[in-house]
C-alpha cells in the first residue's frame, strides 16, 4: 500500500539555539565557521525513526525494504530549503509500525548523524504558570492525545517540572490552553515555576507491514531563524 505524509509539512526549524541539529553538526559548522577545520559539504541520506533520534540518531527503522534515501536541497533563500524531488522509503516492515520522526545522516549506512524533527514538527511558542500547570499557547491547534517535544529557545526558561527534549501527551485542553502529561490521557505534570517555550507537535503515523512513506518534493523544509 502506498501512503503519502499529507496536511502537514516536515519542518526543520532550528534558531541560535540549534534545537535540531545533532552535536556533531553543530561542532562541525562551528569549526567551519571559525576556521579551525574545513566542513566539506556533506551528502543527504532521509532516515526514519520512531522515536526521538537524539543525538546519535537512534530508533532508526530497520527490516524490510526500509534504507536511507538519498536527498537533495534547492539553495536557502531566506533561510529557507526545501528538498528538490519525492523521495519514497519501500516495504516498511516489523515492529514498530509507527513513525514519528525523520532524521538526515551524510551517508546511506553509519556515517554521522546530522539533524531531525518530529513529523509535523508544527511549532507552538507557550507560556506557562505553575498555577494549575497550564500551558497557554494562542491559536493552537492541539487536541487532547495529540503528542509535543517540548524546548526552550533563547532567553527563555521551561518552567520547573518540564523537560527540555522530553515528548509529552497532551491533556486537558480548553481553548488556548492545555496540560501536559507523560501518559496517554493521564495526569498534568505538576509545574513548580512559570516558563515559557516551544511545543513542537509529533504527528505519528501509522504503517501496516509492506506500506511505503512517501515525501513530496518541496514538504521538507529546513529553516534556520
Amino acid at each position: 500500500m502506498f501512503k503519502k505524509l499529507k496536511d502537514r509539512l516536515i519542518h526543520i526549524w532550528y534558531d541560535e539555539r540549534g534545537a535540531f541539529l545533532s552535536d556533531y553538526l553543530e561542532d562541525a559548522l562551528n569549526d567551519h565557521i571559525l576556521g579551525t577545520s574545513t566542513l566539506t559539504s556533506p551528502t543527504n541520506w532521509m532516515s526514519l525513526h520512531s522515536a526521538e533520534p537524539g543525538e546519535t540518531g537512534a530508533n532508526e527503522l530497520s527490516g524490510g525494504g526500509y534504507a536511507r534515501q538519498s536527498t537533495a536541497f534547492d539553495a536557502s533563500v531566506s533561510g529557507l530549503a526545501d528538498n528538490t524531488a519525492a523521495e519514497a522509503v519501500l516495504n516498511i516492515q516489523g515492529a514498530p509500525n509507527e513513525v514519528g520522526y525523520i532524521g538526515l545522516f551524510d551517508a546511506a549506512t553509519v556515517g554521522n548523524f546530522l539533524w531531525w524533527a518530529p513529523l509535523g514538527g508544527t511549532p507552538n511558542t507557550f507560556t506557562a504558570t505553575d498555577a494549575g500547570d497550564v500551558f497557554t499557547s494562542y491559536g493552537h491547534a492541539l487536541a487532547n492525545d495529540d503528542r509535543v517535544i517540548i524546548f526552550d529557545f533563547p532567553g527563555s526558561a521551561l518552567p520547573a517540572g518540564a523537560v527540555a527534549g522530553t515528548e509529552y501527551w497532551v491533556v486537558g485542553v480548553a481553548g488556548d490552553t492545555f496540560q501536559l502529561s507523560t501518559t496517554q490521557g493521564g495526569g498534568a505534570i505538576v509545574l513548580t515555576s512559570d516558563g515559557e517555550g516551544i511545543a513542537y507537535f509529533v504527528d505519528y503515523r501509522s504503517f501496516n507491514d509492506g506500506d511505503n512513506f512517501n515525501v513530496a518534493a518541496g514538504d521538507l523544509n529546513f529553516q534556520s531563524d
